[in-house]
């Protein structure tokens, strides 16, 4: 499936306005609400939405801590690398976990509520998990642009193509 100037605006629209109902939306892009629920469908079908949200204010519910953890394994087998993410999926303050090219392996953003529950997360939870080797820390002094839209670009192919 191949992205037209319409579903682009959609894309567009939704990435911003995820609660926007249908009949707004189809009022915006100049579709019939039942053209509109189709071409949503066929976006989410064909895997250009992969899910809905909401975006919470991670300071206000006392995470004002963001830190972006570099993690070089000990090994670089398949075992290693596979034992290292199933522990990371069950740790609830890393938000992102990247395989990066480069000096270090992983890349993690990871959110506390205060240095001190940084640490105790660094020292009790990620260095506790074998195959890490070490850990370098950036903290995140103030976020001047967070977006969670991506650019849309039409003609794009479906994902995997």
């Amino acid at each position: 499936m191949l992205l037209d100037a319409t579903d682009a605006r959609i894309l567009e629209i939704l990435q911003i306005e995820g609660r926007i109902t249908n009949s707004e939306l189809a009022t915006r892009i100049g579709l019939s609400a039942g053209a509109t629920l189709a071409r949503v469908g066929k976006l989410e079908t064909g895997g250009f939405i992969s899910g809905y949200a909401a975006i919470l204010d991670r300071a206000g519910l006392g995470l004002s801590i963001t830190a972006f953890v570099a993690v070089i394994l000990k090994s670089h087998g398949r075992q290693e690398s596979a034992d290292f993410l199933t522990a990371v999926q069950g740790l609830p303050q890393v938000l992102e976990c990247h395989h990066i090219a480069g000096e270090e392996d992983y890349l993690l953003k990871v959110v506390a509520s205060s240095p001190s529950d940084f640490e105790t997360f660094v020292l009790d939870e990620l260095a506790n998990i074998p195959a890490v080797l070490r850990v370098k820390t950036t903290f995140v002094l103030s976020s001047p642009k967070v977006s969670t839209s991506i650019p849309i670009r039409t003609g794009a192919k479906e994902s995997g193509q």
